[in-house]
């Protein structure tokens, strides 16, 4: 009988060696690193970063691990590489599946290697362990790693008429719908260079087709450890593409809308709030959640109507920005619902000239009067919003005006 775990590690080792033997690392390569924002220099000697077959970041042990200010050792008889910094120690066995952080084992999905006669280190799982954060830009193939609390983002994806958002904070990304179904190829181009590792969490805020048409290609891309849905369902195609994915995506969690707080890093949570589940359309049964790091909030409340948004006032409080609910629909943004939350900015994603003509003057000016300054995807494209959790600053200052509402 074979021993299925002595067969998964001799797969591993064939597979590992086979890649050893393709892997073009003997001349300068076209991945970079930088270090708190300073490029690692590599040469010949020390050895080139690379992509590894489980599609990792392997960068030259002690050039990389030095210049962040490590002690590295060497321990042969184990062929373990060592380093160590603020009371930190990681052993890094060549060809294992795993490293040891201050003797407590840590899986990961590659190995350390020995390639040409250089030990090389997956650059994620070494730099986490010393609490450091590592981004990938995939247009310009650089590793990042920075030291200190990230600063977190909050994109706001021109998707045409639908919408997006992507909070991305250190290791963790939450997407916030998907768009239409035109838009999958071009949204997961775009993550492609914040996704880092599994994308943490997809929350689908209804079934419409602008907000879960393009996640089918969100999840076939990227592995998703947990989707949230509203609970409504579809007969729609769109939707029917969706729900197939999310259920059969592997080593996910499916879940539902419920008064939920998840933590994303250092003083920062996503609060789901429950606004009920029986209204008359799955508009208003949308997902509703909360982004609070430090001192900044941002409210997404779905497609919610004036009728949910009078209904949950005691479920709201102050907030910095708010996602526009429905697009700026003349049935969003109540004058109670906005007393209430008091958004300094507001983010509208819509196409120019769409058939809703959202967004419509009447939430426009609801939100003007209350001294709001309005961004939107259809004048600005992707709105990005980024914060240390006591200031913030957008990408864009061309705010909307009455002008820029619907026909």
């Amino acid at each position: 009988m074979i021993n299925r775990k002595r067969f998964g590690q001799l797969l591993f080792i064939v597979t590992l060696l086979g890649a050893l033997m393709t892997l073009p690392v003997s001349a300068a390569s076209s991945v970079q690193v930088t270090i708190n924002g300073t490029a690692v220099v590599y040469n010949d000697t020390y050895g080139y970063p690379f992509i590894d077959s489980a599609n990792r970041t392997q960068v030259p042990f002690r050039k990389t691990l030095e210049t962040f200010g490590c002690v590295v050792s060497w321990e042969n008889n184990t062929q373990t590489a060592i380093a160590q910094k603020d009371g930190i120690t990681v052993r890094a066995p060549i060809g294992h599946a795993y490293i040891l952080v201050n003797g407590q084992k840590v899986t990961i999905d590659t190995s350390a290697l020995i390639v040409n006669g250089r030990t090389y280190l997956p650059i994620r799982a070494v730099f986490e362990a010393f609490g450091a954060q590592v981004g990938w830009n995939n247009s310009t193939r650089c590793a990042s790693v920075t030291t200190g609390t990230p600063t977190l983002q909050v994109h706001f994806i021109n998707v045409g008429q639908g919408d997006a958002a992507l909070i991305d904070y250190g290791n963790v990304e939450v997407l916030i719908d998907g768009g239409d179904n035109k838009a999958g190829p071009t949204l997961v181009s775009y993550l492609s260079s914040y996704i880092d590792g599994p994308l943490d969490y997809v929350i689908a805020t209804h079934p419409d087709a602008d907000h879960v048409g393009g996640l089918d290609d969100v999840l076939a891309a990227f592995q998703v450890n947990e989707v949230i849905d509203s609970g409504r369902s579809s007969t729609t195609k769109t939707y029917q593409q969706y729900w197939t994915a999310a259920v059969n995506e592997p080593n996910s969690i499916l879940s539902y809308d419920e008064n939920r707080t998840i933590p994303l890093g250092v003083n920062t949570v996503l609060s789901i709030i429950e606004t009920g589940d029986n209204w008359d359309n799955s508009n208003n049964s949308s997902v509703v959640c909360q982004l609070t790091c430090g001192n900044v909030k941002v409210l997404f409340p779905g497609d919610i109507s004036d009728t949910v948004e009078r209904a949950s006032l005691h479920l709201f409080g102050d907030v910095d920005v708010l996602k526009v609910p429905h697009h700026g629909s003349k049935t969003s943004s109540c004058m109670e619902f906005l007393q209430v939350i008091k958004p300094e900015y507001a983010v509208a994603s819509y196409a120019v000239g769409n058939s809703y003509h959202h967004p419509t003057s009447q939430a426009l000016q609801r939100l003007i009067s209350m001294g709001t300054t309005v961004f939107g995807t259809g004048k600005s494209g992707t709105v990005i919003l980024s914060t240390d959790g006591h200031t913030y600053s957008f990408n864009t200052n061309q705010a909307l005006t009455l002008a820029d509402a619907g026909a």
